[in-house]
């Protein structure tokens, strides 16, 4: 039989490693690119990239899946959908005017693979991040001061799905600023960062109010000092522009139900066609 040391010491290792999964997630990469018939390709085609080595929104990344079909059907984009980080290739990538990572989470990309991804980025194309695209298990300095531009503290843990109003700003920038709800109010799981995105150069689309809500990101003895919040300006989704390509990204979207609303995917939708350089600027 197992002893109580025993099995105390097990439970230790299980919490460890998948604290540590959590945080910097498991490094399982692809090999092989998937086959892409891209001769059946319409004029404008997404990438929808959800790969998860670290924590998975399995409802969330699902709902987001069948939110982008729908897209695509309603504005005549192809969009192809896959978990294959070996699709981050030179000549792959040149196919798609965006990609989105949609939850994605942990260490997905391959040395070379990232690469690729940068130079897509840089000579042109688009990414769209949704919310865990943005948390702090992606080991990658680039894409972390160029593509999210801000360290990621915590999120609200108490209880984790809170509601608050989320209130616009939009220029002439972004150009769809009037297809944009002025507030929405959403409840989700809200994402607290280290620095302020205005202070890196991007361009802040959506704030929300602290006031309602309990930011601490405390968890016992697992994770102390994060009783605090951004303040009175608290951004949860923005964009830039990087080289000759665009960046945007929303900390909104742990619930599958995100991907229900319409003021929400009115939003995803911008955001798309914004990174691919169809509308708005970079000035």
């Amino acid at each position: 039989m197992i002893s109580v040391a025993s099995l105390v010491v097990i439970i230790g290792l299980f919490v460890a490693v998948m604290l540590y999964k959590i945080k910097n997630g498991l490094p399982f990469f692809d090999k092989k690119a998937p086959t892409i018939e891209s001769a059946e390709f319409k004029d404008f085609a997404v990438l929808v990239f959800s790969k998860t080595n670290g924590y998975r929104h399995g409802e969330a990344i699902e709902a987001a899946a069948e939110m982008f079909e729908e897209l695509g059907e309603r504005n005549d984009w192809t969009v192809y959908q896959t978990e294959n980080g070996a699709v981050f290739n030179e000549k792959q990538l040149a196919l798609f005017d965006v990609v989105v990572w949609s939850n994605v989470t942990g260490q997905v990309l391959k040395k070379e693979q990232r690469t690729a991804f940068q130079q897509y980025i840089e000579n042109g194309g688009g990414y769209v991040g949704i919310h865990g695209a943005g948390d702090f298990s992606h080991p990658w300095e680039w894409y972390n001061e160029n593509l999210i531009g801000v360290g990621f503290s915590h999120h609200t843990m108490h209880p984790g799905l809170q509601e608050t109003t989320v209130t616009l700003e939009c220029d002439s920038t972004f150009a769809t600023c009037k297809d944009l709800a002025p507030n929405m109010n959403r409840i989700d799981e809200w994402y607290v960062f280290y620095d302020n995105p205005r202070d890196k150069g991007f361009k802040v689309l959506y704030t929300i109010d602290e006031t309602p809500l309990n930011m601490s990101g405390n968890l016992g003895i697992l994770q102390k000092g994060k009783d605090w919040g951004m303040g009175d300006d608290h951004p949860i989704a923005w964009y830039k522009c990087i080289g000759a390509g665009r960046t945007f990204y929303s900390a909104m979207g742990h619930t599958g139900s995100a991907y229900e609303e319409p003021d929400h995917i009115t939003l995803l939708q911008n955001a798309v066609l914004w990174s691919s350089g169809l509308v708005g600027s970079c000035e």
